[in-house]
């Protein structure tokens, strides 16, 4: 293995990524002379390195992996071992964002696709595999890194046809899966319920193999190229990213960081600020009344345009939580209060407080999210999007309690706001 990757975004080389002396750590620097644009908020263009020892680079580059099961389970697949630059050595050709991680000499790799065969969908969409795209002893390896903890595959997706892109290809979708499906229908109901008040979603589907269900998102982090019909991909960071926080640290209630803290990056980096800092405080109440407690500094992105500016990305990863066994306490607190259940007027003040907001503005916010999301949560026309989306009529009721909690969150902080 290399112990040196060179960093591309498109056609150019903007960077090179090393191994430290340690065998851990990793140090980054951008080329001479240095690009057009930084790769993120927290490694600004510089002509001195970013050493390994500073923790800076690493802490960027190893928020590009999966985490927890997903991690180890790739480590398994692939032989390598259980160490950041090893893994993006391995699998950081296709990363979140516009970048590629590419050993020296790789850069010419041409792009191809490999079709999904159906038994192949349907292995993965009933839990029978996981990561099949690994196998050993593939000639071409699909490559990918993908943060998070949820199973999901990278695909180009054309004409209703489904193939694994190959070497400089790039994917269209995100093809997601879980062992129940009914977290699939959950996490659809949240973007569909999500898109209907007004909080900027991904474009998201139901779709079968098998026994099996799974959720195929438009990524927003792509675009389609205006030359040959490709897609092009564009430049993002998630939060921990642009912060300069560890991946371990995504939970502000663990030392992460605080909506008091991304508020304050938005105002500094993005066009049109306020509007930027009230799509975070809306994806925060949304959170509260729809029951998304993992709300967390890596389920934020902001996404670069071509003149080096950012802004918030669409809201990705929704699901309620709440009706399932995961921690019930918010991934980001209100005014110091995570339980989304106990808080009070004066948690609300200050969560404006923190966001360098005016009280009575955001506890108007949310009393109009409240009035708009109230009476779509167990609507008919919510149901009939999900039908659209690929939802079939009897699995209506398997969301019965996701429907029901959002009411009775509503109308909990109905007489608060």
């Amino acid at each position: 293995m290399s112990e040196r990757l060179n960093v591309w975004r498109g056609d150019a080389r903007v960077g090179e990524l090393w191994l430290g002396g340690d065998g851990r750590s990793m140090g980054f620097a951008y080329c001479a002379p240095a690009p057009a644009l930084a790769i993120s908020n927290s490694l600004p263009l510089a002509a001195s390195p970013f050493p390994e020892e500073a923790g800076r680079a690493h802490n960027w580059f190893a928020n590009l992996l999966p985490e927890e099961g997903s991690r180890q389970e790739l480590v398994r697949r692939l032989g390598v071992v259980d160490e950041d630059f090893a893994l993006l050595a391995a699998i950081g050709g296709d990363c979140a964002g516009a970048l590629r991680l590419l050993a020296p000499g790789a850069e010419e790799e041409p792009a191809g696709r490999l079709p999904v065969a159906i038994d192949q969908l349907a292995r993965w969409a009933e839990g029978k595999e996981r990561y099949a795209l690994f196998q050993p002893g593939r000639a071409t390896a699909a490559r990918l890194s993908l943060a998070g903890a949820q199973d999901k595959v990278p695909v180009l997706i054309e004409d209703e046809r489904m193939y694994l892109p190959q070497g400089r290809l790039a994917s269209s979708h995100l093809i997601k899966f879980a062992g129940n499906a009914s977290l699939i229908l959950n996490e659809l109901y949240m973007n569909r319920l999500a898109r209907a008040v007004g909080l900027p979603v991904p474009e998201c589907r139901i779709g079968r193999a098998g026994k099996g269900l799974y959720l195929a998102v438009s990524r927003y982090d792509r675009a389609q190229g205006a030359a040959d019909g490709g897609m092009v991909r564009l430049h993002q960071e998630d939060m921990c990213q642009a912060l300069g926080v560890p991946r371990r640290l995504k939970y502000q209630e663990e030392g992460g960081p605080g909506l008091g803290q991304c508020a304050a990056l938005l105002r500094k980096v993005t066009r049109a600020p306020a509007l930027q800092v009230r799509q975070l405080l809306h994806w925060q109440i949304f959170n509260v009344l729809a029951g998304n407690s993992d709300g967390h500094a890596k389920n934020l992105s902001l996404l670069q345009d071509p003149s080096g500016r950012w802004s918030l990305s669409p809201a990705y990863d929704l699901v309620c939580t709440m009706v399932l066994r995961f921690s019930p306490n918010l991934g980001f607190a209100v005014g110091g209060n995570y339980h989304p259940q106990e808080l009070r007027r004066k948690d609300w003040e200050g969560l404006a407080q923190d966001m360098t907001l005016a009280p009575p503005f955001v506890l108007r916010e949310l009393a109009n999210l409240v009035e708009a999301l109230e009476p779509l949560a167990d609507s008919a026309a919510l149901k009939d999007s999900l039908l659209h989306a690929g939802m079939r009529e009897p699995e209506w009721s398997k969301l019965q309690h996701v429907r029901k909690y959002a009411v009775q969150q509503c109308r909990r902080y109905r007489k608060l706001a």
